[in-house]
């Protein structure tokens, strides 16, 4: 919804309602009140990007939009955390382009120490204190571009496994949460000042959606993965309170994505993908602004890109019916990785989106934050082109 008061014509500032998180549960629409929730608890920055279009100028004054880099200090320490679940090529990981960018952005503000990494999915990478099983997330970020990129801007690339299976320590998130033992995730995350996550924008085989909140697996060990995995009903909230242990949570400050390409179904590796011919890239302070936005595009791209009957042989047949089929998957899953049977490994529910604030993993985020409003502004640098998309938007986003 354009403001018209106070804002650059060349942007456009959409007001996320006010609603009471009991509202929510109870599927109360939101209240719209432009005067009020001009300055809402958070803001997400986002431009559109015509397809092929590779502009830096766009990207940085996204990016300064979204943070005014008041935390970063001289000679702060900066942990970008990829999506590398595996080593194919964007968009089943971060987009090295965004990458590339963030990269650029971060040196002109000052920052001089910045590493870049992640731990690859355990069916990909496994590790024990014996050490490797399989893979390495370096040969991964190597296959997938990324690499490269973190070398050519002079970043530091770090990835978890390397630094030996006792380089991990316990933590619990902060509130009540879900998990039944205490999380291992990496030691680095004691190393660095500030963490901002560069997620992929796409399906997920079992979480529906891989977007910020996800990201946060790439933190665990082994052990902790497979607890996760054994979660069921609770599978999609233990994941998200990844990032409520306070160790990552009072050092996350940015999420940024790129949705220039999107996996609209199954993932993380492999599904159906689409180019949008007008893409978002977009950044929050706030990690669930990030995610709202996330999904509500994830679903226009699901319902105007992917045809109803799209069929691949090789990941089941019907991919929307595959993308329903996440109990079985988890456990063949669990079943390859730890030869798990499935007597131990409990129902894993189906979230079908329609309304996208009641994934469970965002329910969960506003019970553990204790969000009295769900509230943010999404300020547009540019016009989106696509007049459909915008329109679809707001009406997932319920502006």
């Amino acid at each position: 919804m354009e403001s018209k008061r106070g804002m650059n014509r060349r942007d456009f500032l959409w007001s996320i309602g006010s609603m009471s998180s009991m509202a929510l549960l109870s599927g109360v629409g939101f209240a719209f009140d432009d005067k009020k929730l001009a300055h809402g608890n958070a803001r997400l920055s986002a431009a559109w990007m015509p397809k092929g279009d590779t502009s830096f100028t766009l990207f940085k004054k996204m990016i300064e939009q979204a943070t005014d880099f008041s935390w970063l200090k001289s000679g702060d320490r900066i942990l970008i955390k990829l999506a590398l679940n595996s080593g194919n090529a964007y968009p089943a990981t971060s987009d090295p382009w965004a990458l590339d960018c963030l990269l650029k952005v971060l040196k002109e503000h000052g920052a001089t120490k910045i590493y870049v990494g992640d731990q690859s999915g355990v069916r990909n990478v496994y590790w024990t204190s014996q050490g490797q099983v399989r893979g390495t997330s370096r040969a991964f970020a190597q296959s997938s571009g990324l690499l490269a990129v973190i070398e050519k801007n002079g970043a530091s690339p770090v990835f978890f496994e390397e630094r030996g299976y006792p380089a991990y320590f316990e933590t619990v998130p902060a509130g009540e949460h879900h998990w039944k033992q205490p999380l291992r995730i990496t030691s680095f995350v004691n190393e660095v000042d500030h963490i901002i996550y560069l997620p992929r924008l796409g399906s997920h085989g079992f979480a529906d959606l891989t977007s910020g909140m996800k990201i946060g697996v790439g933190f665990l060990r082994e052990d902790s993965r497979k607890l996760f995995h054994q979660g069921g009903e609770n599978y999609y909230a233990m994941y998200e309170e990844v990032n409520e242990v306070p160790e990552i949570k009072s050092r996350l400050r940015l999420s940024v994505t790129s949705g220039r390409s999107v996996m609209t179904l199954i993932g993380p590796d492999a599904g159906h993908i689409v180019e949008p011919e007008s893409a978002p890239i977009f950044a929050s302070e706030n990690l669930l602004a990030h995610e709202i936005f996330a999904y509500a595009f994830l679903q226009y791209t699901r319902d105007t890109m992917t045809p109803k009957d799209l069929v691949d042989t090789a990941l089941g047949g019907n991919l929307w019916d595959v993308q329903k089929n996440r109990t079985v998957r988890n456990r063949n899953f669990l079943k390859y990785v730890w030869n798990l049977p499935e007597s131990e490994v409990p129902e894993l529910p189906v979230f079908q989106a329609g309304d996208i604030y009641r994934h469970p993993a965002i329910l969960n985020y506003i019970r553990l934050n204790q969000q009295q409003d769900v509230r943010f502004s999404v300020l547009e640098l540019n016009q989106n082109t696509d007049a459909q998309a915008r329109r679809y938007l707001q009406g997932q986003l319920k502006v």
